[in-house]
C-alpha cells in the first residue's frame, strides 16, 4: 500500500509540473486519489482541454462530495471542483453540464463551486 500511494505522489508531483501528456491527463481523471485527480482538474483547465470524454468524467467526478473522503481544502471537495473545471473550460457543452449540475445544488455547495470558479478562472 505505502508503495502505491508513492507512486500515486510522484505521480500528483508530475501533474502538476506539467510532466504529462494530454491523453494521460485524461486517464487520471479515472485514479482514485484526491490530489491525482485535483492536479489532473487543475491541468485541464489550464490547457483548456475539453472533448466529451473529459466532460463524461468531471460529470462522474461531480458526485464525489463527501468531506470525509474527498475533501481537498477546507469545505471544498473533488466534486465541487470538478463542477468549477467545467465551468472554466468555457465550452458550450461544458457550460451545459455545469449548469445542469448546478441547477441540483443547495446554495452552500452553489457558493463553493461559485469560489473555486473564481479562482480557477
Amino acid at each position: 500500500m505505502g508503495d502505491k500511494n508513492m507512486k500515486l505522489l510522484t505521480l500528483s508531483k508530475e501533474i502538476r509540473e506539467g510532466k504529462i501528456g494530454d491523453d494521460q491527463l485524461v486517464e487520471c481523471l479515472d485514479i482514485q486519489h484526491n490530489q491525482v485527480q485535483l492536479n489532473a482538474m487543475s491541468q485541464i483547465a489550464k490547457k483548456k482541454l475539453c472533448n466529451e470524454k473529459i466532460i463524461e468524467k468531471l460529470k462522474h467526478i461531480s458526485q464525489f462530495r463527501d468531506p470525509k473522503v474527498n475533501k481537498l481544502f477546507g469545505i471544498d471537495t473533488l466534486g465541487h471542483y470538478s463542477i468549477a473545471v467545467l465551468r472554466v473550460l468555457n465550452n458550450s457543452e461544458s457550460i451545459k453540464q455545469y449548469e445542469q449540475l448546478m441547477s441540483g445544488l443547495d446554495d452552500f455547495d452553489k457558493e463553493i463551486v461559485e469560489r473555486i470558479t473564481e479562482g480557477i478562472s
